[in-house]
């Protein structure tokens, strides 16, 4: 089978799209399907008619080079309705891949919001189809548009090694440095744990527009002992395995979350997690499944039930080991990327 991959190109660092795209990619390859990869450069979402009409451009000589469907990343195909419409009048077939709603990232206004929200639905009901990452976003694309149908294709994961932890427990929270992660709530909660020995990382990075933010981070970080918090920018390749190796509990408590691959990625080492009650990342963390949860969903809106929590973990040993026996357990029922790429052909190509 044939397919077009089309995905926005000089992201400032590594995302939880940019990953799932690339898996995905990489997948499909590997199951002897064609997977055409065209990257757009532009300010996504927030793109110039320039790079709008790149991707119109792009979708149709895509569809031209491919018998089978195009699949577009939703932080471009959401907000380029006009776009997508060409394509699929054109003949082509053209489905959305949607991350994120562009509504739910904070930090905009309501006009933004707004006009997010009107040129998402258009693009969703241009499209041939639309694809959302978690069952939580499914239900969330229905609520918001009133769309009859929205097909759901889980990340995969990737075998790993078991984290070894450390002494004092390491904290870690692996994400873009953006207001929307939550970062300024969690260092809020550590502040009433000083006293309990623990170190933390915020690793990831952000966009320039972002960079207020981060030193915000900075500041509130300078605030606690020497060595206590690290903001090491983003992580890759040996560095960031170390970094995972080291990690006795990940912390994702984000105020809007799709899926939250870090999650599943750090069951994959057998870490516990602590994500945000009405997000996606807590169907990352149960699978959708009773039964002992590998870590705790707390409000995100609330730092001292996060400190409550994460003092319980830190000074009760049995409830630690009863959260990372519950994490080896999620660790053997994990998908692969294989699952996802199969998932994904049976929707767009039955």
């Amino acid at each position: 089978m044939e397919l077009g991959l089309v995905i926005p190109g000089g992201l400032p660092g590594p995302s939880g799209g940019s990953i799932y795209n690339d898996q995905l990619a990489a997948a499909l390859g590997e199951a002897g399907h064609r997977v055409t990869m065209t990257p757009i450069r532009g300010d996504w979402p927030n793109g110039s008619p320039a790079d709008h009409q790149k991707l119109a451009e792009a979708l149709g000589k895509t569809s031209g080079r491919t018998d089978g469907p195009v699949v577009v990343d939703g932080l471009m195909a959401s907000a380029a309705p006009e776009a997508i419409r060409a394509a699929v009048d054109a003949g082509g077939t053209v489905w959305v891949l949607l991350h994120l709603p562009l509504p739910a990232e904070t930090g905009l206004t309501d006009q933004e919001m707004k006009a997010f929200a009107a040129s998402e639905e258009a693009a969703l009901r241009h499209a041939s189809g639309a694809i959302c990452t978690s069952q939580w976003a499914r239900d969330d694309l229905i609520r918001r548009y009133g769309l009859d149908q929205v097909h759901v294709v889980p990340p995969g994961t990737e075998p790993a090694g078991l984290a070894t932890g450390s002494a004092p427990l390491h904290l870690v929270m692996l994400g873009s440095l953006t207001p929307r992660k939550n970062h300024s709530m969690v260092l809020s909660a550590l502040a009433d744990l000083a006293d309990l020995p623990w170190t933390a990382s915020l690793v990831g990075g952000a966009s320039p527009q972002g960079s207020s933010h981060v030193a915000m981070l900075h500041d509130q970080a300078a605030a606690f002992e020497p060595g206590r918090i690290t903001i090491p920018g983003v992580l890759q390749g040996p560095a960031l395995d170390a970094e995972w190796a080291r990690s006795d509990l990940l912390l994702l408590p984000s105020l809007a979350e799709t899926f939250g691959m870090v999650v599943t990625e750090g069951l994959a080492r057998g870490i516990p997690g602590v994500v945000g009650r009405g997000t996606g990342a807590v169907e990352a963390l149960t699978g959708g499944t009773a039964g002992q949860l590998p870590g705790a969903v707390v409000d995100p809106h609330d730092p001292q039930e996060l400190a409550a929590t994460l003092r319980d973990w830190l000074t009760d040993s049995s409830l630690r080991q009863s959260w990372r026996a519950a994490a080896l357990s999620r660790r053997d029922t994990l998908p692969t990327w294989a699952n996802t790429a199969t998932t994904l052909l049976e929707i767009i190509h039955p």
